[in-house]
């Protein structure tokens, strides 16, 4: 398989995965918070063929009753909350599951004399004739148990479907605009609205910790507390001065370093300024001055070199654990924190740009390429170079720039939502959902164009990053 082609695959799947992730943190929430799920699909309509159906309930009276997987009901269910019906019920591990029920259709609400069933009854029956009763299992059972009563509540179960876009998945949520929709999104409290909306974003984040657990046991764990000197460019004021690769920075301007964030600080509050570094060579420390560039290249930083942090090694899987939190928790501060950097200069606009569809598969093309030249044998020497992991840091990367963009307070985005939410919480007052509903329009109309214009502009002209 070409590099490419198998570049473009993990694209594709990386993309749909995103999604499709994002999604069932919302869908698993819902269902814990007894929110209705009315379908979840894998990829994009249209629809290809429906999987299977969860299981539903019906609540008749103030019984409980099971409706079982893969059962269709005959009848419309948001027609028929609050009609008397009488239902057949077998009892299984202190559950009681539906076996028939027939419901009346006449105006008074009592159930025909002589109930019409289904004959040949399937698992995916088609709807009633108007007018009929509707019996959804006739068969008679031993331990039959029967119940009469008001149907106040229809829950048909979740759809899971398989559509033909094969790009992620989407969440078809009971009542999400609507709070006169009893077991939809909008009825619920408040908090466990939030829960839901904040579960996508959450999801990704989970994800991007266990790529992380991968990337660490096969690399070692980053010592956060050392910066050390992974490259340096040329030309630049780090060469001229004559710092090396592996040399490890102590001090800086007479203050002494605890990591990359704080030589990076320290660079860019003394810019233009002669800055003395402290570093340790072979064991031995080394006094080297040099003056940190108020402008510079876009692909260098104003010394002129890329910083690392030295890996220790791992031995297992589960020490990772508590070292990816934290990378996680990091990228998502330096994504918080770059508005503010790009205001305060100590980022360069060419650095804080954010690329496109376009440029994102040029990234996968060169991470997939790197990675896959570095697993091979040397032609002459039957060695190979120290493996690169390139393309679990674009997944990470993408995962956390995905849960942060979809929390921002953007209508149409999770943290429109959430954001609107917040009056019920802090105020116990709500924005009415016909102001909702037309925010998140506008939000959404805007928020394509938008998007469409990003993607356009980026497809003419990718932004151009080189991997180191």
């Amino acid at each position: 398989m070409s590099i490419g082609l198998l570049g473009g695959i993990i694209f594709v799947v990386v993309f749909a995965g995103i999604i499709l992730v994002h999604e069932l943190g919302h869908f698993f929430i819902a269902r814990l918070m007894k929110i209705e799920v009315e379908e979840f699909g894998f990829g994009f309509p249209p629809r290809l063929l429906r999987l299977w159906r969860g299981r539903g309930s019906l609540l008749v009276g103030r019984d409980r009753v099971v409706i079982p997987i893969n059962f269709d009901l005959t009848f419309d269910p948001k027609q028929s909350v609050h009609r008397n019906v009488n239902v057949v019920a077998i009892s299984k591990r202190g559950k009681l599951v539906l076996r028939s029920i027939t419901f009346a259709s006449t105006e008074n609400g009592q159930p025909l004399s002589e109930p019409i069933s289904v004959p040949n009854p399937s698992p995916f029956p088609g709807p009633s004739p108007a007018g009929e009763v509707a019996k959804l299992i006739s068969k008679s059972l031993p331990g039959e148990i029967h119940l009469s009563g008001t149907l106040n509540e229809i829950r048909p179960g979740t759809e899971f479907t398989l559509n033909w876009i094969p790009l992620g998945g989407f969440n078809k949520i009971k009542g999400e605009d609507d709070p006169e929709t009893p077991g939809g999104m909008a009825a619920a409290n408040p908090w466990k609205r939030l829960a839901v909306l904040v579960a996508g974003a959450g999801m990704n984040l989970l994800t991007a910790v266990v790529v992380y657990t991968f990337f660490f046991y096969q690399v070692g764990i980053p010592d956060t507390h050392i910066a050390v000197i992974a490259s340096v460019d040329s030309p630049s004021p780090a060469q001229q001065a004559g710092l090396q690769v592996g040399d490890v920075v102590v001090a800086a301007g007479g203050l002494p370093v605890n990591g990359y964030s704080q030589l990076t600080q320290i660079t860019h509050d003394n810019l233009g300024k002669p800055l003395q570094l402290v570093v340790l060579r072979d064991g031995k420390a080394l006094e080297i001055s040099l003056t940190p560039r108020s402008v510079y290249p876009s692909t260098q930083g104003p010394m002129g070199v890329s910083i690392g942090e030295p890996l220790t090694p791992v031995s297992s899987w589960f020490s990772t654990i508590p070292a990816a939190f934290s990378a996680t928790v990091q990228d998502v501060d330096s994504l918080l924190a770059l508005p503010g950097r790009l205001i305060a200069g100590t980022i360069s606009p060419q650095a804080a740009q954010i690329g496109g569809p376009r440029t994102v598969w040029n990234l996968f093309q060169q991470a997939v390429s790197r990675d896959v030249t570095s697993r091979e044998p040397a032609a002459n020497t039957g060695t190979t170079t120290k493996p690169t992991n390139y393309t679990l840091l674009i997944i990470i990367s993408i995962t956390v720039t995905t849960a942060v963009a979809n929390l921002l307070p953007i209508p149409a985005f999770d943290g429109g939502r959430i954001f609107m939410t917040l009056p019920e919480i802090l105020f116990r007052r709500r924005i009415p959902a016909k102001y909702q509903a037309m925010i998140n329009g506008i939000g959404f109309i805007i928020l394509v164009t938008l998007l469409g214009f990003f993607y356009l502009k980026d497809i003419i002209s990718p932004v151009n990053f080189t991997l180191p």
